[in-house]
């Protein structure tokens, strides 16, 4: 069995897929579409409440701001350490938390910088 996170993972660059605004205290709310295909992107007209909105604490919301498109995750785990030196597990939580972001069509992961941005 291999550990998580392998040095692939660690690799990989973290890019934003949806928009943010801002929640309290200075955190963020991530606004995610309940339908995500273009095929079925018209159903989103029909709905009253067209998105899920999922409010981050302080960490999630360092570590969406570190995901940038130009960091790796290893730097995206630098960048957390460094913002919050007390808490315990800093490499496992944030790389678990970026792959189940991206698991969650939040971020895309790609093998280089995103050239976008």
């Amino acid at each position: 069995m291999s550990a998580f996170p392998d040095e692939p993972f660690l690799a990989l660059i973290p890019v934003q897929a949806l928009a943010s605004e801002p929640g309290e205290n200075g955190t963020l709310v991530l606004i995610r579409p309940k339908v995500l295909s273009p095929r079925w992107a018209w159903v989103l007209r029909l709905m009253k409440k067209p998105n899920y909105r999922v409010k981050l604490d302080a960490r999630g919301t360092a570590v969406w701001r570190a995901c940038d498109g130009k960091r790796s995750v290893a730097k995206v785990i630098e960048a957390v350490e460094s913002t919050f030196p007390e808490e315990p597990d800093t490499t496992l939580r944030t790389a678990l938390f970026i792959r189940e972001l991206a698991r969650g069509k939040f971020l895309n992961l790609f093998d280089r910088p995103d050239p976008l941005s």
